[in-house]
């Protein structure tokens, strides 16, 4: 530590020794953090935080830098992590602004460790990055370090943290692939426990209910399928038979995470396939309905980084797994894109447009669902 250290100038040096991504939305009292630590800026926190749990995926610690508000626009892929689960450690560095000096609103972000269960450290210290990095990793869910706008500018504190490494965690990585969406909420809760009793919870964290639903697919004997006339079904042979992986969406997408398919390495959230997957060396499989509602932002950012990615949209202009509700065509949304447009029939063109690019390109895959949505139920 350099003699006369703020606690900014702390933070720059343990960030940037600890983590392989950083990536920020500016704002007071974190602008200077950011520039300083050579972090990213991306188009908003929701992106940021989708970026770096692809790198997460490809075994990259990554940090997000983010003021107190932007806590607001990533809840989504934050609790989604939580049930999914990650790979290299993820953490968000939130600053907060207690009286107001220089925002809207006045927030504390240790809140949201109770919306998504996740570790929560406070205040900066010599070892705080890198504990919150090791608690992410153990309880396989994002970290989240809060630290104040006068913490920033004061003196740094030079003691570590004083953190008693983390109880071991059996549950570590991504969750098992054959969990019901019950049973990873079961898995999670058990890390949830550890988080408690190791301090790290500044709020009382829900348990899970007991129930006696089944906590995998096996036990319950099925699992959720393609409607049978689903004109996609081609689509999902040919991705499986290509030896593909995909970061998967809400919505009918995440049946490629299924047998007899199982391409599919994780879902976070709505329109968060695309920029988990842009930095994680998948391709993204996504409905028009999700890339309209959250997704666009994210392949914004693709393309104006120029990153490596293969976008299939599933266009059937509906809400397969709601009922069917009408979506626009995601087409005149996209002129920046420049999408290719597939017929789902078209196999042969199909298979020529399934390969991950040098560069980004987004397919839109046409297809109409049938007119009595009815997904198959799948013997285990």
């Amino acid at each position: 530590m350099s003699p006369g250290e703020s606690g900014e100038d702390l933070l720059v040096r343990t960030i940037r020794s600890c983590t392989d991504r950083i990536y920020a939305v500016p704002g007071y009292p974190v602008s200077s953090l950011a520039d300083r630590s050579g972090a990213k800026l991306v188009i908003n926190e929701k992106v940021a935080l989708e970026l770096a749990i692809g790198d997460s995926l490809a075994g990259r610690r990554a940090c997000v830098i983010v003021k107190h508000v932007g806590m607001n626009a990533l809840v989504d892929p934050l609790v989604h992590a939580t049930f999914q689960g990650i790979r290299a450690g993820v953490i968000i560095i939130c600053g907060d602004d207690p009286t107001a000096k220089n925002t809207m609103t006045v927030q504390d972000s240790r809140y949201f460790g109770l919306v998504a269960s996740i570790p929560v450290l406070s205040g900066i210290s010599e070892s705080g990055v890198s504990d919150a990095l090791c608690a992410s990793e153990q309880y396989s869910r994002v970290a989240l370090l809060r630290v104040s706008a006068e913490e920033i500018s004061q003196p740094a504190n030079t003691s570590p943290s004083g953190l008693v490494c983390p109880e071991n965690n059996p549950a570590t990585g991504l969750a098992d692939p054959a969990l019901t969406m019950y049973g990873r909420a079961v898995r999670a809760a058990a890390g949830s426990t550890l988080i408690q009793k190791a301090g790290l919870a500044p709020h009382p964290l829900p348990p899970v209910q007991s129930s006696s639903a089944p906590q995998n697919r096996k036990e319950r004997g099925s699992t959720l399928g393609l409607c049978a006339d689903c004109p996609f079904r081609s689509m999902f042979e040919l991705m499986a038979k290509k030896g593909m992986s995909a970061v998967c969406d809400t919505g009918c997408s995440l049946i490629a995470m299924n047998p007899p398919y199982s391409f599919g390495v994780a879902c976070y959230g709505m329109g968060s396939a695309v920029a988990v997957a842009a930095s994680s060396g998948n391709a993204a499989l996504i409905g028009d309905y999700a890339l309209l509602h959250s997704g666009l932002q994210g392949l914004m950012e693709v393309y104006q980084e120029g990153l490596p990615l293969l976008c299939i949209v599933m266009v059937n202009q509906c809400m397969g797994m709601t009922g069917g509700q009408p979506v626009p065509d995601p087409l005149p949304y996209l002129g920046f894109a420049h999408p290719q447009v597939c017929d789902v029939k078209d196999l042969k063109h199909l298979e020529e447009l399934l390969t991950i690019p040098k560069r980004p390109m987004t397919v839109l895959v046409y297809g109409s669902c049938p007119e009595e949505i009815d997904h198959e139920t799948v013997a285990c």
